[in-house]
C-alpha cells in the first residue's frame, strides 16, 4: 500500500520539557528490528520489511517536516491484508501509528492523517527521538486546530463585546454555528482505532489542548469553546470588562451569595499583600494589574464552568493582554527617554549642557527602569541626591576631559553652596576609584579644591576659612572628602525616610483599595436588605 503525501509544516522544537517532561507512556517505547538477538530476529513481507525500514530512517524532525514519514488515510477502510500485517509489526513494538491533524492548502478544510513511526538501528538511534516526533506532531495538531478556531471566530459571527454582555448576565451567548470541538470529531472518525494504543487516543486529545492553551492566543471557555482576543481590542473590551464586573456581574453574585462578599474582601488583601506592582504613577495600570489576579482567582472560586466562570476567565485574559500592552508602551516611552539622556549626555553641546538631572516621581516614575539603567551604565556618571523636597537623579558621561571642564566650569561659576555643584562633588566622590585617578592632575584637583570649598565653606570652622582665604590649602582636599563623606553618610538616612515615604504611598494606596472593595460590597448587600 502506498503512503499519502503529507504537507509541509514549520518546524518545531525536538524536546519537550517543563509539564511534559514525566510524560513517557509505554506505547512510545517501540524497539528497532535488530534489537533482536540473531536467532530471534522476526522477518515479515517484502511490504512490511521496507515500511520498517523507511519508518526507522525517516523518524526525525527533517522527515516529518519534509513529509518523509509514511502516512496513511485515517477515516477510510485500509486493505484487509495490510492492516493484518502492520498490526503485528504493531504489536511486537516495531511500529507506531499516530494520527496527525492538517488543513487543506486549497480549501483549508481539516483532514486527518495516520503517520506511522519506527525506531532506527538500536546502534545509531536515539531512544528520545520517537518521543520528540510523537510531541511534534502533537504540536502540528493544535497548531492546525488553533488556527481553524481563529478562523471560525468569524464564520460563527462571534461578536466579544455581546459574548461579555451575556456571561455578565449568567447567560450562555447564542451564535450562528454551534461550537464544535473539531481535535474530538477528527479523532472520532479514525476507522481503525485498533491500530493505535488504547490510551493513545485519549493522551493525544489531551495534548492537543494543553499545547493550544499552553500558546495562550486561544480561551477555552465552557460555554462557547475556543475564543480568541485580538491585541488590538484589549484596551476597549478592558474598559467594557471593568463596568460589566462592578455594576452587573458582582452586585447579583453577592446578592445571590452575600458570603461571597467577604471573599472577595478577602482576595482583594490577598492580591494586595504583594506591594511589587502597586508603586506606579498610572491608577489604570494599578487596577488592569489587580483585576488580572482577581479574574484569575474567581474563575477558580466559580468552579471553572458556567457563563460567569467564562466571564471570569476571559476578563483575566483581557485585563493581562491590556496590561501587557500598556507595560510594553511604558517600556517603549522609558527607553525613549533613556535614549534621549545618553544622546544628550554624550554629545551635547558644551560641558555642564551634558550634566542632567531628571526629578524622581516627577520626571521619571519612582519604579522607572531608566534609574536601574543609567546607574548600571560604565558610559555614564550618576548618583541620586535625597533632599526635603523630593529625590533627584543626576547623570554625565564618563570622559576624563569632560569632567576637567566641568570642574573648571563650576569653579569659575559658582562661589557659593548650590545643589549643582553639590551632587557633581557628591557624584564624583561616590565614584573614587575613577576621582583619585583624575585628582593626580593639579589643574584638576585645584579645581575640585575651590568647588568643594565654595559649596562646603558654610560647613568649614572659622579657622578653615581663614586658612583658605590666606592661600593655605594644602589640607584642603581633605576637608572636602571628610565633608562629602559627612554629606554621603547623612545622605544615607534621607535615602531611608525617601524609601519610607514610598512605603506610607503604598499602604495608604492599599487601604483606598482595600476600602473601595468593602464599600462596594456594603453598598451591595444594603441596596439588598
Amino acid at each position: 500500500m502506498k503512503t499519502m503525501t503529507t504537507p509541509d509544516q514549520q518546524n518545531q522544537p525536538n524536546t519537550e520539557f517543563g509539564k511534559f517532561a514525566s510524560f513517557r507512556p509505554v506505547y512510545l517505547q517501540i524497539k528497532s528490528k535488530d534489537s533482536y538477538p540473531n536467532d530471534e530476529r522476526p522477518y515479515f513481507s517484502p511490504e512490511m520489511e521496507r515500511l520498517l525500514l523507511l519508518a526507522g530512517e525517516s523518524t526525525n524532525s527533517e522527515g516529518l517536516n519534509s513529509g518523509k514519514i509514511p502516512a496513511y488515510p485515517a477515516i477510510t477502510e485500509l486493505d484487509y491484508k495490510f492492516v493484518e500485517e502492520i498490526s503485528e509489526l504493531i504489536s511486537k513494538g516495531l511500529l507506531l501509528v499516530v494520527p496527525r491533524i492538517y488543513a487543506k492548502k486549497n480549501t483549508g478544510e481539516l483532514e486527518i492523517l495516520l503517520h506511522v513511526l519506527g525506531a532506527k538501528s538500536s546502534k545509531k538511534g536515539n531512544p528520545e527521538t520517537v518521543r520528540d516526533i510523537f510531541f511534534q506532531i502533537a504540536r502540528k495538531s493544535a497548531g492546525t486546530i488553533r488556527n481553524f478556531e481563529i478562523t471560525s471566530q468569524n464564520d460563527r459571527e462571534i461578536v466579544l463585546n455581546e459574548v461579555l454582555y451575556s456571561l455578565a448576565d449568567g447567560n450562555i451567548p447564542h451564535f450562528k454555528y454551534a461550537y464544535t470541538d473539531k481535535a474530538k470529531e477528527l479523532l472520532g472518525k479514525i476507522y481503525h482505532k485498533n491500530l493505535m494504543h488504547k490510551d493513545l487516543l485519549d493522551d493525544y486529545y489531551k495534548l492537543i489542548h494543553s499545547f493550544i492553551q499552553e500558546e495562550e492566543i486561544l480561551t477555552r471557555t465552557s460555554t462557547c469553546g475556543y475564543l480568541h482576543v485580538p491585541d488590538q481590542d484589549a484596551d476597549t473590551l478592558f474598559t467594557q470588562i471593568s463596568e460589566l464586573y462592578e455594576k452587573r456581574v458582582i452586585p447579583k453574585l453577592v446578592t445571590e451569595n452575600p458570603k461571597l462578599a467577604e471573599q472577595l474582601i478577602s482576595i482583594r488583601e490577598t492580591i494586595l499583600s504583594d506591594e511589587s506592582g502597586l508603586l506606579n504613577n498610572d491608577p489604570l495600570l494599578i487596577r488592569k494589574s489587580i483585576y488580572s489576579e482577581e479574574f484569575a482567582k474567581l474563575t477558580q472560586l466559580s468552579g471553572n464552568k458556567g457563563p460567569y466562570s467564562d466571564f471570569f476567565r476571559l476578563s483575566r485574559v483581557i485585563s493581562q493582554k491590556s496590561l501587557e500592552s500598556d507595560m510594553f508602551l511604558k517600556g517603549a516611552r522609558e527607553k525613549s527617554v533613556e535614549n534621549g539622556l545618553k544622546k544628550v549626555a554624550l554629545s551635547g553641546k558644551g560641558a555642564m549642557a551634558r550634566y542632567m538631572s531628571l526629578s524622581i516621581g516627577k520626571d521619571l516614575p519612582f519604579d522607572s527602569e531608566v534609574i536601574k539603567s543609567v546607574q548600571h551604565d560604565s558610559s555614564l556618571l550618576s548618583c541620586i541626591y535625597y533632599g526635603s523636597e523630593g529625590s533627584e537623579l543626576f547623570i554625565c558621561p564618563w570622559d576624563k576631559v569632560l569632567i576637567k571642564n566641568m570642574l573648571r566650569e563650576l569653579s569659575e561659576r559658582f562661589a557659593f553652596y548650590n545643589m549643582t555643584s553639590l551632587s557633581f562633588l557628591l557624584m564624583l566622590f561616590k565614584n573614587k576609584d575613577k576621582l583619585l585617578p583624575l585628582l593626580s592632575d593639579e589643574s584638576a584637583a585645584e579645581d575640585f579644591r575651590n568647588v568643594g570649598y565654595s559649596c562646603l565653606a558654610h560647613t568649614f570652622p572659622w579657622y578653615r576659612r581663614l586658612a583658605f582665604f590666606l592661600g593655605f590649602k594644602g589640607n584642603m582636599l581633605s576637608d572636602v572628602f571628610r565633608e562629602l563623606g559627612d554629606i554621603q553618610y547623612h545622605q544615607m538616612g534621607e535615602k531611608l525616610k525617601f524609601e519610607e515615604k514610598i512605603s506610607a504611598i503604598k499602604q495608604k494606596l492599599k487601604e483606598e483599595l482595600i476600602v473601595e472593595v468593602r464599600e462596594h460590597m456594603a453598598g451591595i448587600l444594603e441596596g439588598k436588605s
